[in-house]
């Protein structure tokens, strides 16, 4: 019996053996066939998100459409997940609208992220892939950057110490008005020094094409005559009203019109209305001539 045993044994060494290495006729051992095994799963790509418009106003939705593609997994079984830096979403998936929020600091330009996540399971476990994309979007806040845009220069052109050029910065350069108005505040200067002022927007309307607008503010300005030798139109028209060391206060609607270019709003030009007819002394401290009709 143990005789028997060993040969056995070796028997089934034998055939391990051979299960091991199968020897061909050239005598060289044969590699075996390795397992193919799960092939890979290739995670999602973003390859665009447009916007229905190229630029954005606060508190108005823009619509976003993501093209994604995925080689496994069809893109409305995907999950989408949208974010900025201001405003809400609404709606799930490739499309949705996104409104800027009132906290944007305009004008601006705000990156929209869409992250876009696959699950899909191997063997017991549940895996994900993940891709991103972004788009930039140009943000305003139309009618808050026109109405400081207006107020800032009034508040400037009030103030007799700042330079006149530093007072006409936010006009366009393609405005003839940007020329007169400089011309104006530098004879204002020359002729008064403003006292104290009031300014208090009052209304604006932005044109159909959202490229220009009027803006209205409530201005009252009280000033002093410092020369003999006026500049101003109005005082070498009228001399009598603008008497050295004499003060007098103006009332009435600072309007300017303003132009939207390279992202932005400028002021193009600058009026005043009074509460009636100008007077000569109005007439004089905002440059005019008598028939100058402003």
């Amino acid at each position: 019996m143990s005789h028997g045993a060993v040969r056995f044994a070796a028997v089934s060494a034998l055939v391990l053996a051979g299960a091991a290495a199968v020897t061909t006729c050239g005598g060289s051992p044969a590699r075996p066939t390795p397992n193919p095994g799960t092939p890979a799963n290739t995670p999602p790509t973003v390859t665009a998100i447009t916007a229905s418009s190229s630029r954005v106003e606060v508190g108005v939705p823009v619509t976003l459409t993501a093209t994604v593609a995925d080689a496994e997994t069809p893109v409305e079984n995907l999950i989408y997940t949208w974010t900025a830096g201001t405003g809400t979403f609404a709606g799930t998936g490739r499309v949705v609208t996104w409104t800027p929020g009132a906290d944007a600091v305009t004008p601006g330009d705000f990156t929209v992220t869409l992250t876009v996540i696959e699950r899909y399971t191997s063997g017991s476990s549940v895996l994900e892939n993940k891709a991103t994309g972004t788009a930039t979007l140009h943000v305003n806040n139309s009618p808050k950057e026109l109405a400081d845009l207006s107020l800032r220069f009034l508040a400037d052109f009030a103030n007799s110490k700042i330079d006149p050029q530093e007072c006409v910065s936010g006009f366009s350069d393609a405005c003839s008005g940007k020329r007169a108005e400089l011309q104006d505040i530098t004879d204002n200067r020359h002729d008064f020094e403003i006292l104290s002022s009031s300014l208090h927007h009052t209304s604006l309307q932005i044109g159909p094409s959202s490229t220009s607008a009027t803006v209205h503010t409530a201005c009252t300005f009280t000033s002093r005559v410092i020369t003999t030798s006026p500049e101003s139109g109005g005082c070498k028209a009228n001399p009598g009203s603008c008497a050295f060391g004499s003060t007098q206060t103006v009332d009435g609607d600072c309007w300017t019109t303003n132009v939207y270019d390279n992202g932005r709003w400028w002021l193009c030009e600058s009026h005043f209305a009074g509460k009636g007819p100008l007077t000569l002394f109005e007439r004089a401290f905002f440059g005019s001539a008598p028939t100058d009709g402003r």
